[in-house]
């Protein structure tokens, strides 16, 4: 696949896909970073963070992986759409380094280092990844012991969370991975119980989250603010309120208290 073709599908902004019509990587240094990202990632994300103009030369690095990603989908059978639907965060991380430095380019490496690595694939709504638990989780309910295949949940930013979506999301992946995953997991602040006291049961959020046995709750970062507010700022009183989930989420924090992230399990169809 071409990179031109590639923008085309994952609907690159314009002003990105001008930048990347100019070479800034020559086959040989492609190769030499190839290496270095196929040997130790984050050795990698470390080193290229160093180089000069680094994020915009992430961005031509990367679409030239997701190219050549391409052609393992194809000789793997996997449909076009599930390619172009985990790669269409290229674009959203492109949009996120823009937000945040000015330029389009890409920050967040690591992560989209594991679409390249055919480690996570988005279908529909959500993306999966598929693990092995390290450790036991236990809920009132459900338990699902170390060791067990399980698909890790995670949610992408950048549309609503419908439970339409949602569902037709875990059915697809069911499809898609077969009957080798025994349960669904996700670690995340949209899992945190303390949502129910600034969200209404018809919240999306909360809909999602009640599909869920939660089995853990920490506090290791602020990753709601983050996520809610688009970074997270050390006086709390300069949050925007501009929609209600923030409105009232800064309310909870200016209280004192911790949202939180948590964690949860649930079985899959037929389990």
């Amino acid at each position: 696949m071409k990179t031109e073709e590639l923008m085309e599908r994952i609907h690159l902004p314009e002003e990105a896909r001008k930048l990347m019509r100019t070479e800034r990587i020559s086959e040989k240094e492609y190769e030499i970073w190839r290496e270095k990202f196929d040997k130790d990632i984050r050795q990698f994300v470390k080193e290229w963070k160093e180089l000069e103009d680094c994020y915009v030369r992430a961005l031509e690095f990367y679409l030239r992986l997701a190219a050549d990603t391409y052609t393992e989908y194809q000789k793997r059978g996997y449909p076009d759409e599930v390619f172009d639907q985990t790669f269409y965060d290229i674009t959203i991380w492109c949009r996120e380094c823009y937000r945040k430095h000015g330029v389009y380019g890409l920050d967040e490496l690591w992560w989209l280092g594991q679409s390249v690595k055919m480690n996570l694939f988005r279908l529909g709504r959500l993306q999966f990844e598929p693990i092995v638990t390290e450790k036991d989780m236990k809920g009132k309910e459900l338990a699902v012991p170390a060791g067990t295949k399980v698909l890790n949940v995670h949610i992408p930013e950048g549309e609503p969370l419908g439970m339409e979506a949602c569902q037709a999301s875990f059915c697809r992946a069911e499809e898609f991975f077969g009957e080798e995953y025994q349960a669904y997991v996700c670690d995340s602040w949209l899992l945190s119980p303390h949502l129910k006291e600034i969200l209404p049961e018809t919240s999306n959020i909360i809909q999602f989250q009640e599909l869920f046995e939660i089995t853990d709750v920490g506090y290791p970062y602020p990753q709601a603010e983050q996520r809610i507010f688009g970074e997270v700022l050390e006086d709390k009183s300069r949050y925007p309120q501009e929609t209600s989930l923030q409105r009232k989420a800064k309310e909870y924090i200016l209280s004192g208290r911790d949202l939180g992230i948590g964690a949860g399990v649930f079985l899959m169809h037929g389990r």
